[in-house]
């Protein structure tokens, strides 16, 4: 007699993050310079361009209504749209990324206010390390010098709630909300 072991349901890996995400214009200058690369690696879909700004959940299990709870408190958010400008570009083993020269105050500034708001409602975030915006343009590849590239700009009018299942290439917006004063 064979006896069959009963099997939890696969639980996919999550990564919940608060992203700001380029104007359609700049997805599409973001593509071009994406194909102009010749350092091989795997390009990032336009689609998922974006700037993480907040970490909840780091390839892991999504925890029962943290992204309720999460959508909630966004909305509490005000702030005045803002612009971004990455001028440099560089290539590493892993990535290559899109990079501002100088600080990028508005997006530290919004940062800031998103996890204050969710510190006062009790919700953990990932606080390693110094935030750095970027924009991964592609993964892997070969290693390149860092370079300047022509501006890439746009104004941040809103931010988004992305729910990553880690292995799938598939991101989830969950909710989106307008920068407003």
């Amino acid at each position: 007699m064979s006896t069959m072991l009963a099997q939890a349901p696969f639980a996919a890996n999550h990564s919940l993050f608060f992203a700001v995400r380029p104007a359609e214009e700049e997805r599409a200058r973001i593509g071009d310079l994406i194909a102009s690369l010749r350092i091989g690696g795997v390009p990032m879909r336009l689609d998922r361009l974006h700037i993480t700004t907040l970490s909840l959940v780091l390839n892991d299990v999504l925890p029962d209504g943290l992204a309720q709870e999460a959508t909630e408190i966004a909305a509490s958010i005000r702030m005045p749209a803002f612009r971004v400008i990455f001028d440099r570009l560089v290539g590493g083993n892993r990535s290559a990324l899109l990079l501002p020269s100088e600080p990028l105050e508005a997006l530290r500034m919004f940062r800031e206010r998103l996890g204050f708001a969710l510190m006062r409602a009790g919700i953990a975030f990932e606080q390693s390390g110094r935030f750095t915006p970027h924009v991964t343009l592609l993964y892997g590849g070969q290693p390149m010098p860092e370079i300047e590239i022509e501006p890439i700009s746009w104004l941040v009018e809103d931010f988004v709630l992305i729910d990553s299942f880690i292995g799938e290439t598939k991101h989830v917006e969950v909710g989106r909300w307008p920068l407003r004063s």
